[in-house]
């Protein structure tokens, strides 16, 4: 595991303030959806990977209840202040630190869900297996992975609206080429559909136990 304050070659988001006064409102829309998939029970422990200014960990807080625990990680310093603050406004009790997707700061087998939106595509390939890796090592047997992120238009004039959106770099981005990362991590089950907000899909697994994880990779050579 990384020592703390060890950098990751992802893209780091400093200007925090500002990506919350512009998007924040959009992402709020969102995560009743992605609360929906996650299907969470009172009492369930979550993990928040790549949690940004920290709606969507206040948002599944509330699923969860007092006795479910919610941990918020992000990479840049600054975001998790603002998640601290927003938190702080609203009560609610969930805990943020700086902590980078592919080396969680927590134990094997520490949560029963760990969800990441919209921030897997600010790593570099070479670093999103190890982000799945360490997303199946946190989770208990059976535990959960849901990953929100873009998957492009097929259209040719919804692709161009697309790209004056949301810019060129992320008409590379397609939740459906994470499924071989989780296939490769342990995760079964695996399965991908659309949100009812456009551009976002997702994909979800459940975490095979150590044995059977490694009778997968065992068929799989």
């Amino acid at each position: 595991m990384r020592q703390e304050g060890e950098a990751t070659r992802g893209e780091v988001i400093h200007w925090a303030p500002v990506y919350q006064a512009v998007f924040g409102p959009l992402l709020r829309r969102t995560h009743r959806a992605v609360v929906e998939l996650a299907a969470l029970r009172a009492g369930e422990r979550v993990l928040d990977v790549g949690c940004g200014p920290g709606s969507l960990a206040i948002a599944l807080k509330a699923s969860v209840g007092p006795t479910g625990p919610v941990h918020g990680i992000d990479a840049s310093p600054e975001m998790i202040e603002v998640a601290r603050r927003a938190a702080s406004k609203a009560g609610v009790d969930v805990n943020f630190q700086v902590g980078l997707a592919e080396a969680i700061p927590f134990p094997d087998g520490t949560f029963d869900l760990v969800v990441s939106q919209l921030a897997i595509h600010h790593l570099p390939d070479d670093l999103k297996p190890s982000a799945f890796v360490e997303m199946h090592r946190v989770l208990k047997s059976g535990g959960r992975c849901l990953i929100v992120d873009f998957e492009p238009p097929k259209s040719v004039p919804g692709r161009l609206v697309a790209r004056l959106v949301i810019g060129p770099m992320m008409m590379h981005t397609n939740v459906k080429n994470y499924q071989a990362f989780l296939e490769n991590a342990g995760f079964n089950t695996v399965e991908t559909g659309r949100t009812r907000h456009r551009l976002l899909s997702f994909i979800r697994g459940r975490a095979a136990s150590p044995n059977s994880a490694m009778q997968s990779h065992g068929h799989r050579r």
